[in-house]
This record gives C-alpha cells, structure tokens and sequence, in this order.
C-alpha cells in the first residue's frame, strides 16, 4: 500500500528508499521511513524497478476504495497498464527528488513536520476512549438550561428622556413630554430598518446612561427584566409592537419618557434534556477529548523537558517599523495551548 503524497515528503536521513536498514539510530529530531512500495513482504510485483515493485495485492486494493464508476474504466487492460505506469512514474520521481537531496528541502522537511503533527493530532483526538454518563448529561444540562429553557424576549431600541428629579413640577414635565414628541416626529422621518440613523438620535439625545454609548440597543430582555429595568410601562408598549422597525408612541414612566424602535423578537425555548440529549453527547464528548489533548500534551513537555528561557526571549527583537523581508524558509508550525 503507497504512501500518500504528502506523506512522500517525509525527510530521510537513511537511503531506506533502497531497502538499507540505518547503521545506527536517528538523533532526536530526525527521521527514517521506508517509502517503498514493497515494504509490506511477499505479493505478485506486475511492475519493477530498481528497489521496488507494485503488487497485484496492492493493485486490487487500491481498486477497491476506487467508486465503482471509477473502477469501471480499468476494466480495460490498456487503461490498468496506464494506471500502473503512473504509480511507478511517481515513484521513479521520488526516488530521483531524494537523489538530488530534496528531502533536506527546508519546504519539504516543513510540510513533512506539519504532516506528522496533524496526524498525531487527528488520532490522539479521533482515537480517544470518552465516555459521557446520563449523570454528567444531566449536570450538563442543569448547567446549562439557560440555552434551552427561556422566556419570550424583545431587543429593543430607546431614546430616553429623563424628568427632573427628585420633584417634577408640571412645567418641567410638559417640557420633556413635548420634547419626546418632537423626538418621535423626528424618528419618523427615518426607514423603518433606518436602525443607524435612529441610533444617532439615541446616541446625542438619550439621558439613558447604560443604552445611549450603545446607540440606545436594549439587547435581548424578556418581559420580566423589561419591566423591572424599565417599568410595566415599557414592557406593555413593547408587547404592542408587532413589526420590525416600528415605533411606539411616546412611553411616560415616573423617570421619564421613552420612545421605542422594535429591533428583533427571539421566540421562547422549551428544550427539555430528552429533547437535547445527544446535542450535549457531542458537546461533552468534544470537550473531553480537547481535555484529554490537552493533558497528553503537557505530558509529551514534561517528557521533552520543555522550557522557556524568558530573559533570552525578552531580547528578541520585534521591530514593528521594519519592512518585511522575503521569507528565508516556511513558517514554522505552532500548536497553541489547548
């Protein structure tokens, strides 16, 4: 069975190539690989050259996890002779690519470490044994039950105009009363999904101190934490607004005033753990694996006796006026902490 060609890359620092065991083991850091064909023993070779061979076993394999439309055209003896002299071309350019040295390439010794990397990877996560529990299901879900269970919500955007405080005479009152009047005239000269232009409204006039630096957006809350936050008042005009971009009329509260542009509403949920139960398997089997990754790769640093001399890092120069040079060789890769 052949190597994929990416994996063709990997640098040799032996002629195993050729079927010559290595004197002695590779330092840390450096590699030995068969890349023949004939590394697995014994098969019918139905083509040969200097140090390899493809087999008919190889052959009958590779067919197999072809489609069966795609097996079709090898049907045909001529078509399979081609094929064959394809694989064996490859191979004759491996071979000739490690003559002249390509595997010490700084290009291909990068793309064999990144191969070997996201194959690791790939099998440590892939192959690691988890196990979730209806116990840690159900914690999950009481951990959780926010994103499952919630009340009807509206998002909103206010401009807020404040009456004057701690007394309101009723003067003051009918000047802010009159004022908001004036504001929703102005609104209303505005789309309905003109949401950035009422936002400058809220923005410059808005007395609301949590809302106006957010162009007076309200955020998601439900009826409950509407009413509370701002007043029944608030809540029961925000119910009576049914389109997108609507505005209410002026809403009086004993604070003030606010005038009102319906952004978005978001239905209520009722997901019970049945209902979400192999959603958070998945959730749960991820983050056991990423923690298992996790703990493996601190091992393999222990292990490494990986460390970092911060003084001798701290002196790295990082000079962020300097022009970008061409690139010496491949970046090297990175794995971030999990």
């Amino acid at each position: 069975m052949s190597l994929s060609p990416r994996l063709l890359t990997l640098a040799l620092l032996a002629p195993a190539a050729c079927g010559k065991a290595p004197a002695e083991l590779p330092a840390a850091g450096q590699a030995v690989m068969d890349l023949r064909h004939t590394r697995r023993a014994g098969g019918r070779a139905v083509a040969r050259w200097s140090g390899d061979a493809v087999t008919a076993e190889e052959l009958t394999e590779r067919f197999l996890e072809m489609s069966p439309a795609l097996r079709e055209r090898y049907v045909e003896p001529r078509a399979r002779r081609e094929y064959v002299e394809s694989l064996a071309r490859f191979d004759l350019l491996v071979r000739d690519a490690l003559a002249q040295g390509l595997q010490d390439d700084p290009e291909v010794v990068e793309a064999t470490r990144r191969a070997l990397v996201g194959r690791l990877m790939r099998s440590r996560l892939e192959e690691a044994s988890v196990t979730v529990t209806d116990a840690e299901l159900a914690e999950a879900y009481a951990a959780r039950k926010d994103d499952f269970v919630r009340p009807e919500a509206v998002r909103l955007s206010h401009v807020f105009l404040a009456y004057p405080q701690p007394s309101i005479d009723a003067t003051a009152k009918h000047t802010v009363d009159m004022a908001a009047n004036t504001l929703l005239a102005q609104a209303k000269t505005l789309p309905m999904d003109d949401f950035e232009g009422f936002g400058r409204l809220a923005r410059e006039r808005s007395q609301e101190p949590r809302t106006a630096p957010l162009d007076g957006d309200m955020r998601f809350l439900s009826d409950e934490v509407l009413a509370r936050e701002y007043g029944p008042e608030v809540a029961q005009a925000a119910r009576a607004l049914k389109t997108e971009g609507e505005l209410s009329n002026p809403v009086t509260t004993s604070k003030g005033v606010h005038v009102l542009k319906l952004r978005a509403r978001q239905p209520a949920l009722n997901l019970s753990l049945d209902d979400v139960r192999e959603e958070l398997r998945v959730r749960l089997e991820g983050e056991k694996r990423t923690r298992a990754w996790g703990e493996y790769l601190a091992r393999v640093e222990k292990q490494l006796s990986l460390s970092v001399d911060t003084d001798a890092l701290a002196g790295v120069p990082v000079d962020v006026q300097a022009p970008m040079r061409k690139p010496s060789s491949p970046l090297p890769g990175t794995v971030p902490a999990p």
